[in-house]
């Protein structure tokens, strides 16, 4: 098959490509990690076809591994495998910076409020994070017709979303990503091979020779050797069995809705340019942008040096009730580094660092989490309010210390990020390596369907109606999956909705 290949273009083509893709990003990404996770999914692998599904996925099941804002990571490293480092900078600034002015904003002059939620922005979130559910859902139903192809897969994906459904703890995701890996490899390397040379002994021990000679006069043919009924047997034979040209089934019928549903997720390298949301946008087949270990081996010391600097101020610079802004700076970074599972697994550690350390009251604390559950963005952009807040009761700039805040909790998870990116894309061609991201992807896969239940439990504690709820995810649902409405607008009618409810229940 020829690919055609778009030409060279400048650093200024690539940041208005990025501006196109991310700017609206920043505004319209509500519904906290695993909305984004699907609505990247739909704008940059289904609609812009960045690259294929299997390396969005790699890429966000090394996210899921690393410590930081997975989804924060997986928009920055998108960028970064496009366009470069300047870009994937570029990228991040966009995707983030909305949401941490507002949130700078609230630190310095209304940290100190006190009171309840309205019950208003109580319906509208949940009419934003219903419609986001319907998102994720559907990311999860996309993802899973090239992930979950056989009972290996299945399996690896089903135990991956129960677990994570049922236990929440920090090192759990991790933990999952690895054992799906070593399970997968196990399986492939080992496992299926024995299997299947006992199973062709078995049947070579059955064979009658001279039954064998009289079906051979007697002009019977010999029987068509049966297939092993293992997971692997998909692997072995995944091109004929994805392709439905190969699988004897009619390819003049015209695609039914569930069928072109299930192949909007599939990535085609040799498509044009298409029209998307009234921008011009380049499709075509294009190289990633790689870079040496070595830079990456770079990195690597970048970030183990700052954590060992930000360990050594927490440990000899005296604590103090009064924030300073080494010890912000540090406390942050240190945050960063050590956090597994993105936002939700952050609040309590957080909680700690910031409110028993008197740098603030649990009523403040409340205040910038109820914020920051109705923004769109990263929720790590609640360092933002956390910072300014407790350099406004030193007695300090609240504009300083939210922008170092910032910088310190995103920089430990994007340092790591440029670190292994190299590693990544020199070894996953690799057959064992390959191997074993067949079982990381199919747990990440098991993440993004149990997310969908968490944000639904999430949605509907603060009451209203969750049947109503239900509606608002499945027209999501619908919306983006059928009627191919685009995702922002998908995120905005869902809080339309949630105003509706707020509107009738008045």
């Amino acid at each position: 098959m020829e690919s055609s290949h778009s030409p060279p273009r400048s650093l200024k083509d690539d940041l208005i490509e990025i501006f196109n893709t991310y700017f609206k990003l920043g505004y319209t990404t509500f519904g906290g990690p695993a909305a984004h996770i699907a609505i990247l999914y739909d704008d940059i692998v289904v609609k812009r076809k960045w690259l294929p599904n299997e390396q969005f996925t790699e890429l966000f099941a090394i996210c899921q591994a690393l410590p930081g804002p997975a989804s924060t990571e997986l928009a920055y490293s998108l960028a970064l495998v496009r366009s470069g480092f300047l870009c994937s900078i570029f990228a991040f600034l966009l995707w983030s910076i909305p949401g941490a002015i507002v949130m700078t904003v609230a630190g310095v002059l209304i940290g100190s409020i006190k009171g309840d939620i309205p019950q208003w922005a109580v319906h509208l979130e949940q009419g934003l994070a219903s419609a986001a559910i319907g998102l994720v859902a559907l990311a999860a139903y996309r993802m899973s017709t090239t992930l979950a192809t056989d009972k290996l897969t299945r399996i690896l994906a089903l135990v991956s979303g129960s677990v994570s459904a049922l236990y929440v703890a920090p090192w759990l995701l991790p933990v999952m990503m690895i054992a799906g890996g070593l399970i997968s490899f196990v399986f492939d390397a080992f496992w299926t091979p024995l299997y299947t040379n006992l199973k062709e002994k078995r049947k070579r021990s059955k064979d009658n020779p001279s039954s064998r000679d009289e079906d051979l006069e007697q002009g019977h043919g010999a029987k068509e050797p049966e297939t092993s009924d293992t997971g692997n047997s998909d692997v072995a034979n995944e091109s004929s069995s994805s392709d439905p040209r190969q699988s004897g089934e009619d390819t003049e019928k015209p695609a039914s809705v569930h069928s072109s549903l299930r192949n909007r997720g599939k990535t085609d390298p040799t498509s044009q340019e298409k029209p998307l949301d009234g921008i011009k946008v380049d499709t075509a087949y294009r190289p990633p942008f790689t870079y040496s270990k070595k830079l990456g081996i770079f990195f690597f010391f970048i970030f183990l040096a700052l954590l060992i600097a930000a360990i050594l101020v927490r440990a000899l610079v005296p604590t103090s009730r009064v924030a300073g802004y080494g010890h912000l700076v540090s406390t942050f970074y240190f945050v960063g580094s050590i956090i597994f599972g993105g936002g939700p697994v952050i609040i309590p550690l957080l909680q700690t660092y910031t409110v028993a350390s008197g740098w603030m009251t649990d009523q403040q604390f409340v205040v910038g989490l109820a914020l920051i559950q109705s923004l769109p963005g990263p929720n790590f952009n609640f360092a933002c309010f956390l910072g300014a807040v407790a350099m406004v009761n030193a007695n300090g700039s609240g504009v300083a210390g939210a922008v170092l805040c910032y910088l310190a909790i995103f920089s430990p998870g994007l340092i790591l990020k440029n670190a292994i990116i190299p590693f990544w894309q020199h070894v996953r061609e690799h057959s064992a390596v390959k191997k074993v991201f067949r079982g990381v992807n199919a747990c990440a896969l098991g993440l993004v369907f149990s997310a969908t239940w968490l944000l639904w439990i999430q949605t509907n504690a603060l009451g209203g109606s969750s049947g109503y709820h239900g509606v608002i995810a499945s027209t999501a649902f619908v919306a983006s999956g059928y009627l191919d409405v685009p995702s922002p607008l998908v995120i905005i009618l869902g809080g339309a909705m949630g105003a509706i409810e707020y509107a009738v229940s008045k």
